[in-house]
């Protein structure tokens, strides 16, 4: 490559980078359209595994009157619990900011003999799509008590979040999944 070349392609990318650099931060944000939350999924990978990893570690903690003991918790076990809380927070949190809902995408819609349908389902969503917004922000907010507690290592503040968490979870199913 001779250099004269060289030196106008130089050039360009110094003038290109200059250009970018006087830009305001705001003015190199480019805004991507951002689909609707594919409900079935969130639930499937990003609400249910930290769900299911909390109550792994709470259950492993269970005195022999079936209240959760702190006693039975190592560092490592607290830890876990505190980032899956907070795993599970950020699920609720991005599923309340969804610019919408689609109960399942065709290749995840299929359910099983006495299950409820993906099609009933978005229909429960599409009647209060504000509702099931509200329903995953309590979500998120109550997942995060959970990994506040567990990061102070409140044991008995922990045990009761835990404890309520069926019944927020509940709320939302009966509502959306199993209204009749």
């Amino acid at each position: 490559m001779s250099r004269l070349p060289l030196a106008i392609a130089v050039t360009a990318l110094a003038s290109f980078a200059a250009t970018a650099v006087a830009q305001q931060p705001a003015d190199l944000v480019v805004s991507l359209p951002v689909p609707p939350a594919e409900v079935r999924t969130w639930m499937q990978k990003l609400i249910n595994l930290p769900m299911l990893a909390i109550w792994d570690v709470s259950n492993s903690a269970v005195d022999d009157a079936g209240a959760f003991d702190p006693a039975q918790l190592d560092d490592a076990e607290w830890t876990r619990l505190e980032r899956q809380a907070v795993q599970l927070a950020a699920a609720g949190k991005g599923l309340a900011e969804a610019t919408g809902f689609v109960a399942a995408f065709p290749e995840n819609a299929e359910v099983g003999e006495g299950e409820v349908t993906m099609a009933a389902v978005q229909a429960h969503i599409d009647r209060d799509s504000e509702g099931f917004r509200a329903a995953a922000n309590a979500l998120a907010e109550h997942a995060g008590k959970i990994a506040a507690a567990a990061k102070a290592r409140d044991a008995a503040t922990t045990g009761t979040l835990i404890g309520e968490m069926d019944a927020v979870c509940e709320s939302c199913h009966a509502r959306y999944w199993y209204p009749e």
